[in-house]
């Protein structure tokens, strides 16, 4: 459910290059055709729209992991509920809130937010707990957390 490894540039650069090859071999193909079989002129246009659908497909890919990071807009693979879920799940933990989920680049998911512990918890221990939890399920490039003790009005 995550973006491929890499930079974004390298596999736009990739997909253009492919898409190259594979208009080329295209080309040749629809100009081999025409040659033996001047009656399909066809040929020519239906390979151009062909490939021009192809590359437009492999790009909205890359398009689209861009304008999530652009848009600050949580990671594929790393729902904000999920994260509240398994922040809630370790012990000590009582609340969190001011969640915030979003990727510096593609691949790269980052959380912070408000924890709040019960007072007779040890923060260290909730910390690092909280911490190994998130970026263990959700592989997080950093997870900010701020401890605060919880009270009843937080509820």
């Amino acid at each position: 459910a995550r973006a491929p490894p890499g930079s974004t540039s390298v596999r736009a650069a990739f997909v253009h290059v492919v898409g190259d090859l594979l208009q080329s071999v295209g080309v040749l193909v629809a100009a081999t055709v025409i040659y033996f079989k001047p009656q399909c002129k066809i040929a020519d246009p239906i390979s151009t729209l062909l490939f021009s659908l192809l590359v437009l497909g492999s790009t909205a890919a890359i398009l689209r992991d861009v304008f999530r990071v652009l848009m600050e807009a949580a990671p594929r693979g790393v729902e904000p509920g999920a994260v509240r879920a398994a922040l809630l799940a370790v012990e000590g933990v009582r609340g969190a809130h001011d969640l915030h989920v979003w990727a510096l680049a593609p691949g790269l998911p980052l959380v912070a937010a408000h924890v709040a512990v019960d007072a007779g918890a040890d923060a260290d221990a909730v910390l690092r707990a909280a911490t190994t939890e998130l970026r263990g399920r959700f592989g997080l490039a950093s997870c900010t957390l701020q401890l605060e003790p919880y009270s009843d009005d937080m509820a």
